[in-house]
């Protein structure tokens, strides 16, 4: 078994003791192997924790997926226009559609 399988399960027995036995495999967060995102994408930054960057569009220069596998978890490095670079989470970012 690998460790992610494990923390899964681990983490499923702990959601199911809370819930009373009622827990259905789903919740809060998407586990997952892949990022919803990835290096070259454009991205605006939502409102959350990075007030000074909310509406401010970059570039995904990086990915750090969570050790766990929750994708909304994952951490990226934004490039901004004047070369700077921030961490923003999953959760605080959205694609930018290419104009064609």
């Amino acid at each position: 078994m690998t460790l992610k399988e494990l923390y899964v399960r681990s983490f499923k027995n702990v959601v199911r003791k809370i819930a009373g036995g009622a827990y259905d495999g789903f919740l809060i967060g998407e586990l997952s192997a892949m990022s919803k995102f990835k290096v070259g994408d454009r991205v605006k930054i939502l409102p959350g924790a990075a007030i000074h960057f909310v509406g401010v569009e970059g570039t995904i220069y990086g990915v750090q997926p969570h050790a766990g596998g929750i994708t909304t978890m994952d951490r990226h490095v934004v490039v901004f226009e004047r070369r700077e670079k921030r961490y923003f989470y999953s959760r605080e970012l959205q694609h930018i559609e290419k104009v064609k």
